[in-house]
C-alpha cells in the first residue's frame, strides 16, 4: 500500500544547510523541492508510469547536480588537494545513483511500494550529504575564492 502525502513532512531548506556556493545551494534546493513534489503527487492510485517519471526526473537531476559538484572539485583543485575527501564525496554520489537505479528496476518489476522508502532515503541522504561532504567542499571553494 502506498503511503499518502498526508504522512509526509515536507523538507524545509534552512540557511544552516548552505554551502556558501550559490550554484550548489540552488541545486540542493531544487532537488529537495523535487522530493517534496514527488511526495505530494503520490496517492494509492498513482500509476506505474507516474512512479517511473518521478524516479527518472529525480535521478536525472541528481546526476546533473553531481556533475556540477564534481566539475567544481576539478576546477578548484579539490581532487588534488583533498584526495581522500574528494574520493569519498564522489563515492557517495555513485552509491546514491546506484540506489536510485536499483529502485527504478524494482518499480519496473511491479514493486511500487518501494517509492516511499526511496523518497525517504533521498530526503535523508540529501540532508546528511549536504551537512557533511558538501559543506566541506563549499568551505574549500570559498577559501579558494577568497585568496
Amino acid at each position: 500500500m502506498i503511503v499518502t502525502n498526508n504522512d509526509y513532512i515536507p523538507f524545509v531548506w534552512s540557511d544552516a544547510m548552505s554551502t556558501g556556493v550559490e550554484v550548489i545551494d540552488t541545486q540542493h534546493q531544487n532537488l529537495l523541492n523535487m522530493v517534496n513534489d514527488a511526495y505530494s503527487s503520490l496517492t494509492e492510485t498513482t500509476s506505474p508510469v507516474t512512479f517511473q517519471r518521478i524516479t527518472k526526473e529525480l535521478l536525472s537531476y541528481a546526476i546533473y547536480h553531481f556533475q556540477t559538484e564534481e566539475s567544481l572539485m576539478k576546477e578548484y583543485g579539490y581532487v588534488e588537494e583533498r584526495p581522500d575527501e574528494a574520493e569519498l564525496h564522489i563515492k557517495e554520489h555513485r552509491d546514491f545513483s546506484a540506489k536510485v537505479v536499483a529502485v527504478r528496476k524494482t518499480l519496473n518489476s511491479g514493486g511500487h511500494q518501494e517509492i516511499i522508502p526511496i523518497l525517504e532515503f533521498l530526503k535523508n541522504w540529501i540532508t546528511t550529504h549536504t551537512q557533511d561532504v558538501d559543506l566541506k567542499l563549499g568551505k574549500f571553494i570559498q577559501e579558494k575564492e577568497s585568496r
